[in-house]
């Protein structure tokens, strides 16, 4: 493991992540709640609201993983240039233990590591989810549309 190694801990439904920084320890972006509380496609988190604060903190590997499965996932590497480790850790000063916007969906935990290895946010369980959020809403808006011109017909039918 190298320092901007971008972790990916399975939670089950969700991915937490979370960027090694050396010495067996990684910087992470967390709720109120905690990494083990926030699930991903929930919005219980904050209340019922999928935005918020997040506070950035450094603890071991091992104490973040809690006992969930983990691994290196640098998967925009192929996309991006990895920024050089002295600006990478040159930002985990500055964030060390500050408070920052959260947002499920637009900053989230993958969007603070990607943007700490990258310098470009971007995160594919959100990008994900919002694609099957649409593809559901299409899909339901089409079976909609189906059953209006069907209905419609029918009732045309009756009148005759």
């Amino acid at each position: 493991m190298e320092i901007g190694d971008m972790i990916e801990i399975n939670r089950g439904q969700y991915k937490h992540w979370a960027l090694y920084i050396g010495h067996g320890k990684v910087i992470q972006l967390i709720t109120p709640d905690g990494p083990s509380r926030v699930s991903f496609c929930s919005v219980s988190s904050f209340s019922g609201s999928v935005a918020g604060k997040g506070t950035v903190t450094i603890e071991t590997l091992q104490d973040v993983a809690a006992g969930n499965t983990y691994k290196i996932d640098n998967y925009l590497d192929d996309v991006y240039k990895p920024r050089p480790t002295d600006v990478i850790m040159g930002d985990v000063d500055k964030l060390r233990g500050s408070t920052i916007k959260y947002d499920l969906l637009g900053n989230n935990c993958e969007h603070f590591v990607t943007f700490l290895r990258y310098g470009k946010s971007k995160s594919k369980q959100a990008d994900d989810f919002l694609k099957d959020v649409l593809t559901g809403t299409v899909g339901l808006l089409g079976v909609l549309a189906a059953f209006t011109a069907s209905t419609a017909a029918a009732a045309s039918t009756l009148r005759k």
